[in-house]
C-alpha cells in the first residue's frame, strides 16, 4: 500500500466519522426541538389555566364585595308585630312575602317594597285558638326569584 492509499483511507474514515457525528447531531437536534415544542405547549396550557383561575378568583372577590340584601324577621316586642328587616349591605327591591302561614292570620305583609340596608317593614302575624302562629314566612325579592324561608322568632 502506498502513501497515497493510506492518506485516502484515512480521509475516508474521517469523512465517514464526520457523517456519523453529523447524523447523530441532527437526530439530537430533532429530539431537542420536539421536547421544546412539547414544553412550550405545556407552558401555554399552564398559563391559560392560571389565567382562568385568576379570573375566577377576581369574579368571586367581586361577587363577595358586591352589596347584597340579607332579610331577617325580627320581633321587637312580645306581641303580634314583626319587622322584616334588611340586615345586608345592599338594597332589596321587589320584596314580597309570598306565604305567611294560614290565610287570614297575617296583616300588612310587604308586597313589592324596597328595603334599604337597616330598613324594615312592620307586619302582623296572628295566632288563634285553633292555629298556631307561623314559624316561618316565605319571601322573594329581585335577584331571588325562588321564595326562601325566613325564620320567625
Amino acid at each position: 500500500m502506498e502513501t497515497a492509499d493510506v492518506i485516502a483511507l484515512v480521509a475516508l474514515v474521517v469523512a465517514v466519522a464526520s457523517g456519523i457525528v453529523s447524523w447523530r447531531a441532527r437526530v439530537d437536534a430533532k429530539r431537542s426541538a420536539d421536547a421544546a415544542e412539547r414544553s412550550a405547549t405545556a407552558d401555554e396550557a399552564a398559563l391559560a389555566e392560571q389565567r382562568r383561575e385568576a379570573q375566577e378568583r377576581r369574579d368571586a372577590e367581586a361577587e363577595a364585595a358586591r352589596p347584597k340584601p340579607d332579610l331577617r324577621v325580627e320581633r321587637p316586642e312580645q306581641d303580634d308585630r314583626y319587622v322584616l328587616r334588611n340586615r345586608g349591605t345592599g338594597r332589596a327591591t321587589g320584596v314580597t312575602i309570598t306565604d305567611a302561614g294560614p290565610a287570614g292570620l297575617a296583616r300588612r305583609l310587604p308586597v313589592d317594597v324596597t328595603l334599604e340596608p337597616g330598613q324594615g317593614h312592620e307586619f302582623l302575624l296572628l295566632g288563634s285558638w285553633q292555629t298556631d302562629r307561623a314559624t316561618e314566612v316565605w319571601a322573594r325579592w329581585d335577584g331571588q326569584d325562588e321564595p326562601v324561608a325566613l325564620d320567625v322568632p
